[in-house]
């Protein structure tokens, strides 16, 4: 039964959105793209975002903190460094072009104008990715090879090395630092307060240290979890910290870059298989207890799961992530999408007050999303390197 407040707010949603206040008179308003809005998010760029500042007339300025750019031009044999800056794309691209690049979708190419003959055909290795439309040779939709700017076939080459840090980058760096000053200032409090009650971040953190030892390492990896230990607490507090990073402010998704999700499981591939006793390897190569035919047929089927495993760490951790980081940014922009991106001052409200409610709810559910998957990965790494390493012997 709803009560009679939340039936009012549920009749004022409707009644609000139900009217759609004209705020602005402009009938040629760009249409609000919530796919783009999302991808931007989760696709890696080579600047840091702070802020866009309205300047009237629909335009923009946008502030940003520039990362260097560090390729290699196996044409030229050149590594070039460089900085791209501008408040707009367009400003960037110019700057590319000077140097022989093009910018296109955060991402640098070798420019080449090379796409039609002389003869104004299209040369043999493009003519899949053009079209003529009239009298006028365009890319075809979908086309990742050729793009039109300024009115020029461009030719994009994937032959660039990128050795650029991404912003990605820089925020796993920024973690790093705050991981390092955090528990450099813990094992100081450690070395003073021997033998006595811990304080400050001391105390903050100490109970999850021990929750990892004694709950995690300790279960799973026997007498021998200590050497262990160190990573797992580093494996735990990066993932951790860098999930509540991004939930602040102009910050990014590190955990939602599958490259980073890809590395991690590397690693627990790596620490898994080195570990593992002659008794893991049996039953991959020679499963014991069954017949013959039975074992080349388990042979393909355990190489798989060693595969497996670390791909669904790194999966889980990344679609977790990332699904919280979309269901916030969709339900924003249910704001601009029943506004009709601002025509519609009703339109507005009623998707502010049906939006914000859901938004810092799950907003507040991220935060337990954060640590939880920290916690997961630590875990499913420690019980995956514990099999690994159990002998028959231990069983009995």
């Amino acid at each position: 039964m709803y009560s009679w407040i939340q039936r009012l707010y549920i009749f004022l949603l409707l009644v609000i959105t139900s009217f759609p206040l004209k705020a602005s008179d402009d009938t040629n308003s760009e249409k609000f793209d919530i796919s783009a809005t999302l991808f931007h998010h989760v696709l890696e760029t080579h600047d840091w975002h702070v802020a866009d500042i309205p300047l009237g007339g629909g335009e923009y300025l946008s502030i940003t903190i520039p990362l260097p750019w560090l390729v290699y031009n196996p044409q030229k044999k050149t590594i070039d460094f460089f900085f791209l800056l501008g408040h707009s794309e367009k400003e960037k691209n110019q700057i590319a072009q000077q140097k022989g690049y093009v910018l296109h979708h955060e991402k640098l190419y070798i420019r080449n104008e090379n796409v039609l003959s002389p003869d104004g055909k299209p040369l043999p290795e493009f003519e899949k990715e053009v079209e003529k439309i009239g009298a006028v040779w365009k890319p075809k939709k979908g086309s990742h090879r050729v793009i039109e700017q300024d009115g020029t076939l461009i030719a994009l080459s994937d032959e660039l090395i990128d050795l650029s840090p991404s912003k990605t980058v820089l925020h796993m760096l920024l973690v790093g630092i705050l991981l390092l000053i955090i528990f450099s200032k813990i094992a100081k409090e450690y070395q003073i307060n021997k033998d006595k009650p811990p304080k400050g971040l001391q105390s903050m953190f100490e109970p999850v240290i021990i929750f990892i030892r004694d709950e995690v390492a300790k279960p799973n990896l026997g007498n021998r979890y200590e050497a262990f230990l160190p990573y797992l607490l580093t494996l735990f507090f990066f993932i951790w910290f860098s999930n509540l990073l991004g939930l602040l402010p102009l910050s990014s998704n590190i955990m939602g870059n599958i490259s980073v999700t890809a590395a991690l499981a590397t690693l627990s591939l790596i620490l898994t298989n080195i570990n593992g006793s002659k008794d893991y390897w049996k039953h991959i190569f020679w499963f014991p207890g069954v017949s013959l035919p039975m074992k080349f047929l388990m042979l393909p089927v355990e190489l798989i799961g060693i595969i497996t495993k670390p791909f669904s760490l790194m999966i889980r951790l990344f679609a977790n992530i990332s699904a919280g980081h979309f269901m916030v940014l969709s339900l924003i922009s249910l704001i601009f999408l029943i506004g009709k991106n601002g025509t519609s001052a009703g339109g507005t409200i009623g998707g502010i007050l049906l939006a914000i409610p859901f938004t810092l709810f799950i907003y507040c559910l991220e935060f337990l999303v954060a640590i939880l998957q920290a916690y997961i990965f630590t875990l499913l790494t420690c019980v995956f390197i514990g099999q690994a390493m159990a002998s028959h012997e231990e069983h009995h």
